[in-house]
């Protein structure tokens, strides 16, 4: 029997809507496929970072293992250097060497020839012993009052039993040279033959702060206060087991490492001492967007970012090529120009025409880009004005490399210590650091200067001066 015609249309109908409900679960198919495959896409681009195309650091780079070893790139070879011979008034000994037979026949038919000598001038260490001084506090009483008294010490002379020299040292090779302390008295013992228990080493340590205190505010100002180029940084800390963060200010003559407990607006306020009209260069954390116009974001960071969008396939890639390149031919430039290899007009000549080809490659991200690349782009576009203040100043550098570097001493010792646990602890760490990093820069003796620092507290004399025609 034929079907009706109203059966075959209810048969259609229902034909309709299990199509239309099949066509809507495929829909709904795609889109989670769609982001499985945007999240898996995401996670192996994570999987990939490294410091080349991110800020990590080069010692997370899981390297792999290779059968054969990699064959070995051709070094230049470091220029030989002479050594200068030291004067006559440094030599100690003079030792004639003689022979006594001719070294190619054997005969003992020598003369001497009229040939002036060969010299080697050879370094040795002295067998050396600490200088044990003892302080005799006479008693006395007064006649009139009866009351007993001691003799007085010399003015330059602290009431403790390490003398400045020992303390200074000490807190050189603890704050400076990041010994643990244990390390520290070994071979303090194995080289004069002192006794010293571990907890006299913080309290050395805490006359040493106190010694620098005034010093290390010196810095401070100048390194604020200064018309010097700032660069500016922070990495973690831990202090009494909560995390802190370590704030460094730096120009090429001064060195300020703050310890503080937030990584905020109100830190980097206590840091600037609430200054914000200076040269600065950066990387693009919030916080330091309050900075004036001479603001300098770091290219390094930002050809690290290329170099991660370049690796990716599609328009993405290409974008992101063309943007590390421009960016890596201006700090060229200006790497060039620091070294005088050329003028300042072939620099800015150069750097002119990366900044005019570097933003249109930034209009075809926003234009062509995938969704992530468009916002990226775009949020550069409009603090694109950073990315070349360095144009405008002849000695402001386009990359945060001088933060970088003063920086990885703090991050050595934090590796190595764990932080600290109290605040004498902290401030030793911000003192010690501050002082010995701004003496490194102007190429003084730190073991000396702590010294000063030490007897000038002691004797309440103003602290020693590490520039005085600088004013720190």
């Amino acid at each position: 029997m034929k079907p009706t015609y109203e059966k075959l249309k209810h048969q259609l109908e229902k034909a309709e809507h299990q199509l239309e409900k099949a066509e809507h679960q495929l829909e709904k198919t795609n889109q989670f496929l769609k982001q499985a495959l945007d999240r898996i896409a995401e996670l192996e681009e994570k999987l990939k970072l490294n410091s080349k195309n991110s800020s990590k650091p080069p010692s997370t780079d899981q390297k792999a293992n290779t059968e054969k070893p990699p064959p070995k790139k051709p070094r230049k070879g470091h220029p030989g250097v002479c050594r200068t011979p030291y004067p006559p008034s440094r030599i100690d000994n003079h030792i004639k060497c003689i022979r006594e037979t001719c070294p190619h026949c054997g005969l003992t038919d020598l003369q001497e020839s009229i040939l002036p000598p060969d010299y080697l001038q050879q370094v040795d260490l002295p067998e050396i012993r600490a200088i044990i001084t003892q302080y005799a506090l006479i008693k006395y009483q007064c006649q009139k009052c009866h009351k007993h008294s001691l003799g007085k010490l010399p003015k330059e002379i602290s009431p403790s039993t390490f003398g400045p020299k020992l303390a200074a040292l000490l807190s050189l090779l603890t704050g400076v040279f990041h010994l643990a302390k244990r390390e520290a008295k070994q071979l303090i013992q194995d080289l004069y033959h002192i006794d010293i228990s571990i907890g006299s080493i913080p309290n050395i340590e805490e006359k040493v702060t106190k010694a620098l205190t005034p010093i290390y505010e010196r810095i401070h100002h100048f390194a604020i206060k200064s018309t010097d180029c700032k660069h500016f940084d922070e990495t973690t800390w831990r202090n009494s087991g909560k995390r802190n963060y370590v704030w460094l200010a730096t120009t090429k003559h001064a060195a300020l490492y703050k310890i503080h407990p937030n990584r905020s607006n109100k830190a980097f306020k206590e840091l600037t001492l609430g200054n914000t009209t200076f040269q600065a260069v950066t990387d693009r954390y919030a916080t330091y967007n309050k900075i004036g116009k001479d603001h300098q974001y770091c290219l390094a960071h930002l050809i690290r970012d290329c170099h991660r969008w370049s690796e990716r396939d599609g328009p993405d890639g290409k974008i992101g090529e063309n943007l590390e390149k421009f960016l890596k031919r201006s700090c060229k430039a200006h790497r060039n120009f620091s070294e005088k290899k050329i003028s300042l007009k072939e620099r800015n000549k150069i750097i002119g025409y990366c900044k005019y080809y570097f933003e249109k490659w930034l209009v075809e991200g926003i234009t062509f880009g995938s969704e992530l690349l468009y916002k990226w782009c775009m949020h550069l576009d409009k603090t694109l004005f950073k990315l070349w203040t360095f144009f405008r100043f002849s000695d402001m550098d386009p990359t945060n490399n001088l933060a970088e570097r003063d920086l990885r001493k703090i991050v050595v010792w934090r590796k190595k210590s764990y932080g600290t646990r109290s605040e004498r602890g902290k401030k030793f760490v911000e003192r010690i650091t501050s002082v010995a990093e701004t003496l490194k820069k102007q190429k003084m003796n730190i073991l000396k200067f702590i010294q000063k620092a030490l007897v000038a507290n002691i004797s309440g004399q103003e602290a020693p001066y590490i520039c005085l025609s600088r004013g720190f």
